[in-house]
């Protein structure tokens, strides 16, 4: 499918990452494939505050909705992918609804069900799984490799790439589900960016029929989980998933290096924010071989200057020799209007969205640059 110079984002499919993906400039987006998973939160019934009856309005009272029906989700999450990704492929994940999302219609597996939406919307859905799925999973992945004949794209981790037996077991997967090597997309992901691991040129010489694999690909995360041992002010992060690839590629060799794939401004490891968290107004802005951390106060904080820091960390960014520039992205063009505005200080979303949109903008242009 590609090879070196492509990029392969992993998105939490929320509104950020939607709103950023779809955000990218036409050429950033011809040098990527994104991996969408799809979070099971959205599945969840709502919440909402309402005025307690006959007491005052500031006595109010936590309502929780019904669940919405799955289908109409997965039906909803289709038209974004197509709105936003149109009909180019990418990887689908769904793994972290397995076991917290019903099936539809009481018999239909969730990535069952999407592949059909998939067909109905000539989306190319080439889906992602694991060795050790469940059944049912790995039944409904192989009626879709059969039905859409997109491929498939197998997400391994290194310690099970270091088992004696993986060769076999590859083989095995592959027969299983009626493909080839030839039409098999091989994720190696490391999720949480650890300097204990294996390198990747360690990894590689292991990866089974390796020349005859579709794509290869190799995915590290390194931002942090959070920013909360961060003190307020401005904080520089080394991207070690990015510095560790791109000094890896220099030694190579011969071997058949993979493409870059990262959690891109994200946690590597899928964690749900806690409801009703306090989020400080913070800016994460990537460079060439770091992220930029502009810490702020949370925003609900009793007397803090609350979503007005989002507005004074932009202009201040604005002002450093780093900033990429108004035109570099939709994320930097943002950045620009609200450091010119004082009124609308944007949210949590909007801000996320901003170094998001940049990171893969940025990301996208390093590797078409190698």
């Amino acid at each position: 499918m590609f090879g070196t110079n492509h990029y392969v984002p992993i998105l939490r499919w929320k509104q950020a990452e939607r709103l950023a993906l779809h955000r990218l400039r036409s050429d950033d987006k011809a040098r990527m494939t994104p991996v969408i998973e799809i979070t099971p939160k959205s599945f969840f019934p709502k919440k909402r505050v309402e005025a307690a009856e006959h007491k005052p309005t500031t006595e109010s009272m936590l309502v929780t909705e019904l669940a919405p029906d799955p289908g109409s989700v997965l039906r909803r999450h289709a038209k974004e992918i197509l709105r936003v990704w149109g009909n180019s492929p990418f990887f689908l994940e769904l793994a972290h609804l397995e076991g917290a999302v019903p099936a539809i219609n009481g018999s239909v597996h969730p990535l069952t069900y999407l592949s059909g939406l998939g067909r109905d919307y000539r989306l190319k859905v080439v889906p992602v799984t694991g060795l050790d799925r469940p059944v049912r999973y790995q039944t409904a992945v192989a009626t879709a490799v059969r039905t859409d004949r997109n491929g498939l794209c197998l997400r391994v981790s290194p310690p099970e790439l270091l088992e004696e037996n993986l060769p076999r077991r590859l083989e095995q997967f592959l027969d299983g589900l009626g493909t080839s090597a030839a039409e098999l997309d091989l994720l190696v992901d490391y999720g949480v960016f650890d300097p204990d691991a294996p390198r990747i040129r360690e990894l590689l010489p292991r990866v089974p029929q390796v020349r005859k694999l579709r794509s290869l690909i190799v995915a590290r995360g390194a931002f942090p989980k959070d920013l909360q041992d961060f003190d307020p002010g401005t904080h520089r992060i080394v991207r070690c998933d990015w510095t560790g690839w791109k000094s890896e590629l220099r030694d190579r060799g011969r071997l058949r290096w993979p493409s870059f794939s990262d959690y891109t401004i994200q946690y590597g490891r899928y964690v749900e924010p806690v409801d009703n968290a306090n989020p400080s107004a913070s800016i994460r802005y990537t460079l060439d071989e770091e992220w930029l951390i502009m810490r702020g106060e949370g925003i609900f904080n009793e007397d803090g200057p609350g979503r007005a820091q989002w507005n004074a960390n932009a202009i201040l960014l604005m002002e450093r020799e780093e900033f990429y520039g108004e035109a570099f992205s939709d994320g930097d063009t943002y950045i620009a209007e609200m450091s010119r505005k004082q009124k609308d200080h944007g949210s949590p979303m909007t801000w996320i969205r901003a170094g998001l949109n940049h990171h893969m903008s940025l990301v996208s242009r390093q590797i078409g640059a190698l």
